[in-house]
Formats: structure tokens, C-alpha cells, sequence
């Protein structure tokens, strides 16, 4: 019912705060400001210092005018090697210079990448929600060392503008968003809200896509595709899940995963809250 109802919220239409989050960028498509969160001791997360988005490699002339506006101090890219091979940002000279390659290899990049062809033949027999749950169960387990250099990232950085991304800016940005807003003391239901705010600014321009594969491949083939393209809360409630069964809750997280000090926290809210 929970779920259903974090659902509802996010497709029934944009809030004015959702909609100055969201930056219109023509090469991007789910590009947007960390700004304006309420944490529980009811402080707020600056606008204009913490972005996240997906792939860069489309940005347009006009979007690197908008980009240098932002002032980005780092451009953390998540993306694994074959992915930036393929794609590689469309950055201005300055701004490549001020990449941080973080690469994480999670089992839905790694499978998509080594076994497309076999899993594209498999894809209307599969469970979808099955497999990003496991996915991002892995993120919040595995891949704790990535999500520590990007920690290190921030404090290095002192409050300056950043940028973190991956391929859709849905399952590693995703979590990373995540986790950033969880240690900045925003709470869980508001954590839920941004993540899924994916569903308004990435899924939405695949929808005559959908519609298209629906009428060519059936409804069950387009429903799998859906299930793995879009941002569900059981998805990012599984990695959430896995911390606190691996460390206990997520303040174990905090301080024995990411190990960050009690000191680091209080300075990281310092920078990034009003």
C-alpha cells in the first residue's frame, strides 16, 4: 500500500518544487538539483551544490552555455568502461578535466554489456522486479568502496557545486542520491519521492517507445522492458534492506561501511544544508 501510494504521488503530476528541480538540458533527460529537501531536524539541502543526472554524451552546444553556469566544481561519472567507450561525455575542455571516473559494474551493467543478444532473447521470461532488487541489493553491499571515494569526493570538494551521474541517472545515482540525502538527515519517505521522480523525467520520454513494443512484441515483452527501465520502490528499498542486514541499520552504514566519522557527517551537513 505504501508503495502504491509513493506511486501515486509521483505520476499524478509535478509539483512547483519539482519543477525548478529539474534542469532542461536538450542533451539530458533526467538532470536535476539535490536542492530543497527537508531533513528531520528541519534544515534544508542547498539548492544550486549537488546534482545528479544521466549520460552526458548528447549534451548540445547550448547545454555546455547552461552546464558552465552551474560552476561544477567535479563531474563524478559511475559508468563502467565499455559504457564510457561507447558513449563517451560530451564535456567543454575545462569541465573534462574535472572528471572523477568512479566506475560501478553492477550485474544489470555487467549482464547488458557481456550477454546482450542472450539476454534480450530471455527478456519476456524474465522477472524484472527480481532482478533490479538483487541489483541494487549488490549496490548497497559490494560496491560500498565506490560509494566511499565519492564520499571523499564531496569533502574534498568543501560545499562547491558537483555533478554525479551514470547511464539513466536511475539505479547507481539513484542509490548514491540516496544514501547522500539518508547521511544529510533527510527522511526516508522524502529519499523515496527524489528517487522516484525518475519516473517523470526519464520514463516518461520512452512512453510511445513502450507503446511501440507493446504493439510489436506483445504486452508481457513490453512490461518486462518497462519493469527494468523504470525507478519502482522496491527496488531502492532492497539496497536499504541490505545495509541493515549486513550492518545492522543504516548508521552502521555510515560509520563502519562508508566509514565516515561522526565529525565528516556534521561537516558534510555543514556544506550541503541551509
Amino acid at each position: 500500500m505504501l508503495e502504491e501510494a509513493y506511486l501515486e504521488k509521483v505520476v499524478t503530476g509535478e509539483s512547483n518544487e519539482s519543477k525548478k528541480r529539474h534542469l532542461d538540458f536538450s542533451g539530458t533527460k533526467n538532470f536535476r538539483d539535490l536542492g530543497g529537501y527537508r531533513t528531520a531536524d528541519n534544515r534544508t539541502v542547498r539548492w544550486g551544490v549537488l546534482y545528479r543526472s544521466d549520460a552526458l554524451h548528447k549534451l548540445t552546444n547550448t547545454d555546455h552555455k547552461h552546464l558552465a553556469a552551474l560552476a561544477l566544481d567535479r563531474i563524478i561519472d559511475f559508468r563502467a568502461e565499455h559504457e564510457k567507450e561507447h558513449e563517451p561525455d560530451r564535456l567543454p575542455t575545462e569541465l573534462s578535466k574535472r572528471v572523477v571516473e568512479i566506475p560501478i559494474t553492477d550485474s544489470s551493467t555487467r549482464v547488458w554489456h557481456e550477454s546482450r543478444d542472450e539476454f534480450v532473447r530471455n527478456l519476456k521470461t524474465m522477472d524484472p522486479v527480481k532482478y533490479m532488487v538483487e541489483t541494487n541489493a549488490e549496490l548497497a553491499t559490494r560496491f560500498t568502496p565506490e560509494i566511499q571515494q565519492f564520499f571523499r569526493v564531496l569533502l574534498s570538494v568543501e560545499g562547491c557545486p558537483i555533478l554525479f551521474h551514470c547511464a539513466a541517472g536511475k539505479d547507481r545515482t539513484g542509490f548514491t542520491a540516496a544514501v547522500l540525502l539518508r547521511v544529510l538527515g533527510v527522511p526516508q519517505e522524502t529519499v523515496m519521492e527524489d528517487y522516484l521522480l525518475t519516473n517523470q523525467y526519464f520514463m516518461s520520454t520512452y512512453k510511445w517507445s513502450l507503446v511501440l513494443l507493446r504493439l510489436t512484441k506483445g504486452k508481457r515483452f513490453a512490461n518486462v522492458v518497462k519493469g527494468f527501465m523504470e525507478a519502482h520502490p522496491a527496488y531502492l528499498s532492497a539496497a536499504f534492506e541490505a545495509m541493515d542486514r549486513k550492518y545492522g541499520s543504516f548508521e552502521n552504514y555510515i560509520h563502519n561501511g562508508l566509514e565516515l566519522t561522526e565529525t565528516q557527517v556534521e561537516h558534510l551537513k555543514k556544506l550541503y544544508l541551509e
